[in-house]
């Protein structure tokens, strides 16, 4: 929507443009001006004070129609407050003259535009016998404006009011520096801003800044910001920087003055002048702004829920997912929780994860970072993973996840809570590999034969006896084979009981030796467990496997030294530390120290 200013000397004109008069805190507005009709060296128009808008953006391009050339500003601008809120009259000062557009009107909602409310209101356009011209100076002939006081900022935000007052109160000064809270009372850990402003009103060359010192605070910088504001018939330009402080504990805190050293001059546009010394400067003069006291308040202990860690603000969501729904047992599920919010959480503490039934729990690093949207606001957030391992088959419910901040508005604790998430664990797909040592045959149709307990007659008759048949019948001799044959029976079938146990500590000694990963570690346990006592920790809870080893003859204590053992397994395995090389040999080794204890034991 268009604004047109003025038409003078039939050909210099000046319009203000805004994309749309009626946004939201989330929106973002471009502002257009247009030049035509000028020559030589420009200068850019002159925007008025924007206490209700941040500038992120400035653009400029130009374009030539049949000689006549066309300059184009754009400003990319980000509201700061809800309300009505004004674009005030932009300058451009031309031969001696100086054209002023008229004031544009800009409707600001919190999240939506309500009903009724125009988009894009009518076109105002101001004629050419409306048109003002003023001196050079740039004052006009009408009554002198009055000076803003404290209740003309009683609409804009904090810190914003606070740094506008105090520039107000340093009126007529050339060039100053002021610094500003938004909260001069927190609570301990609450983030609030620090605002230090450079005010001028005249070109300067070089300005170093110092930024103040803190006690009892943590700052972080936030961002810059530059804008202009009009105290009486001055227009000053200010440069901003933001900080984000927190109170580090209950008590006394301050905020040291910042400093600006800076030299009256300016530098010439034309290049020959900038390199053979066309630059023109005073000496070097100071700007200080004034110390600022304020006290932090400590957190209640009232009604202070286990779910907080430290966390304070308001507008927080909580959120939590799985990358799987539905899993094996003894596979892993990651869990991940992610807070968001628009106050810094680096410095809270690490979410706590409730027990879980049928899960057991690996804990990973946390990671907090901040993200930004499309009108430049920051986003904050925390992220939380671990690692849940599911024990057995079943239908599991990861319960709701309680996290919680404090408001400093209401002075209260408030909670979120995660939905909670259904799992579906099936039967371990990983079976258990053992040996065979009764030599027992598959036939190729799915069935196999374990043994045979028939033997069938032949049904012919039988020769006569000869010699050595006829011996055999001799009834000592018969009885003496017989006797012996009973005794290699019995001593084959102690040999068969005898090698499987043997064998599974000579295997699984081999295999602790130089093992590959912790992986290879817990194979190598569980087929001796499966070997040795018929134990299968592919299915068997580690409860029950305690329970089993207690039945076999092993002592309490080397079946707790097999318990701590395959918890740092299974820890290592799903949430694996720094080092892994020595970590997978440190537990090789503490697991043949548990199988030779069992060894031991499992011979009395």
């Amino acid at each position: 929507m268009v604004f047109w200013s003025i038409w003078a000397q039939a050909q210099v004109q000046l319009t203000a443009q805004v994309d749309k008069t009626a946004l939201t805190l989330d929106d973002d507005l471009t502002l257009t001006v247009k030049l035509s009709g000028v020559s030589g060296n420009i200068v850019m128009p002159q925007l008025p004070s924007l206490p209700a808008f941040n500038v992120y953006s400035r653009r400029t391009d130009q374009s030539v129609v049949n000689g006549n050339v066309t300059l184009i500003f754009r400003y990319t601008m980000v509201p700061r407050f809800v309300g009505k809120a004004t674009i005030g009259e932009i300058k451009f000062s031309y031969d001696g003259k100086t054209y002023t557009t008229a004031p544009i009107s800009i409707d600001i909602y919190r999240n939506a535009t309500p009903a009724g409310a125009t988009a894009q209101p009518a076109t105002a356009q101001i004629n050419v016998s409306q048109a003002t011209p003023t001196a050079a100076n740039g004052t006009h002939a009408s009554a002198e404006p009055q000076a803003p006081t404290a209740d003309s900022f009683a609409h804009l935000p904090p810190l914003e009011a606070a740094l506008a007052h105090r520039a107000v109160q340093r009126a007529g000064e050339p060039f100053f520096l002021i610094a500003a809270v938004s909260d001069k009372a927190p609570y301990v850990n609450q983030p609030f801003s620090l605002g230090v402003r450079f005010y001028f009103s005249q070109n300067f060359y070089e300005a170093p800044y110092q930024k103040p010192t803190v006690s009892n605070l943590f700052m972080e910088e936030e961002r810059s910001v530059e804008g202009t504001q009009k105290i009486g018939n001055t227009l000053y330009h200010y440069q901003e920087q933001r900080y984000q402080l927190t109170a580090a504990a209950p008590g006394k805190a301050s905020v040291g003055p910042a400093t600006v050293r800076y030299r009256i001059g300016s530098v010439p546009q034309d290049l020959f002048d900038r390199f053979f010394g066309g630059v023109s400067v005073g000496p070097e003069k100071t700007a200080q702004s004034a110390p600022i006291t304020l006290y932090a308040r400590p957190l209640p202990q009232q009604d202070r829920p286990d779910s907080f860690y430290g966390a304070i603000g308001s507008g927080y969501t909580l959120k939590a997912q799985t990358d799987l729904q539905k899993v094996p047992a003894q596979e892993a599920i990651n869990l991940t929780v992610t807070v968001t919010g628009r106050n810094d959480l680096k410095g809270t503490q690490n979410l706590e994860f409730p027990p879980m039934e049928g899960f057991k729990i690996y804990p990973a690093a946390s990671s907090a970072g901040t993200s930004t949207g499309k009108n430049g606001t920051l986003t904050y957030y925390k992220v939380f993973k671990a690692v849940l391992v599911p024990a057995a088959s079943g239908i599991y419910t990861i319960p709701p996840i309680p996290w919680s901040y404090f408001d400093p508005k209401t002075t209260s604790y408030k909670t979120l809570q995660t939905a909670p998430i259904n799992i579906s664990v099936t039967p371990a797909e990983k079976s258990e590999s053992s040996f065979s040592f009764s030599g027992e045959t598959t036939a190729g149709n799915g069935f196999q034969t374990l043994a045979s307990d028939i033997n069938y007659l032949k049904m012919t008759l039988a020769p006569e006896e000869n010699l050595l048949e006829r011996f055999s019948h001799l009834t000592i001799l018969n009885m003496g084979c017989a006797a012996l044959l009973v005794l290699g029976l019995l001593l084959t079938a102690v040999r068969r009981k005898a090698t499987p146990g043997k064998k599974a500590f000579a295997v699984a000694k081999n295999e602790l030796r130089k093992p590959a990963s912790c992986q290879t570690i817990s194979d190598a346990l569980g087929t001796y467990l499966q070997q040795k006592f018929g134990l299968t920790t592919g299915s068997l809870p580690l409860k029950e496997i305690l329970f089993g080893l207690n039945q076999k003859g092993v002592t309490p204590a080397t079946a707790e030294s097999f318990a701590l053992l395959w918890q740092r397994l299974e820890a290592e395995r799903f949430a694996p530390g720094s080092d892994a090389s020595q970590s997978t040999a440190r537990l090789a080794q503490q697991a043949q120290d548990v199988l030779k204890l069992m060894e031991k034991e499992a011979r009395r």
